[in-house]
């Protein structure tokens, strides 16, 4: 699969599977790479989970989603102060990193209002995988 970065693109890639955009959330921290290309997912519901993911953590100081088409789960801890675990866990893999909370709940949220943004630019629709609450 040939990745290309959707923020490029002038059309939507070609890359689908039975409809749905295929895709990968690229997320270092340190050096640690939490996910990445061999995470494929239904993209679109992959970003409207980690915005349900943010929008718990800032809810319940906690929250943990699947992937949607890969057996594993991120969960985002707190570690006072002001720091945030996030573990991304399906075995047999397992990589966890702690960084600045904010850093990372603001960094997420953008990264999902940038893919959205360009996704409603490529399709002139909104992102039906949102259910966080500014979905």
């Amino acid at each position: 699969m040939e990745f290309v970065d959707i923020r490029d693109c002038a059309e939507l890639p070609r890359a689908r599977r039975g409809g749905d955009l295929l895709g990968a959330i690229e997320l270092t921290i340190g050096p640690v790479t939490l996910f990445g290309p061999n995470w494929v997912s239904d993209i679109e519901l992959l970003w409207g989970f980690v915005t349900d993911l943010v929008a718990g953590y800032r809810r319940d100081g906690r929250a943990e989603v699947g992937f949607p088409d890969q057996p594993a789960r991120i969960t985002l801890e707190p570690v006072p102060p002001g720091l945030i675990r996030i573990t991304v866990a399906g075995e047999p893999y397992r990589e966890t990193a702690v960084t600045g909370e904010e850093k990372l709940l603001s960094a997420l949220e953008v990264g999902a209002e940038e893919f959205f943004a360009k996704l409603l630019e490529l399709t002139g629709r909104s992102g039906a995988g949102r259910t966080g609450p500014s979905a």
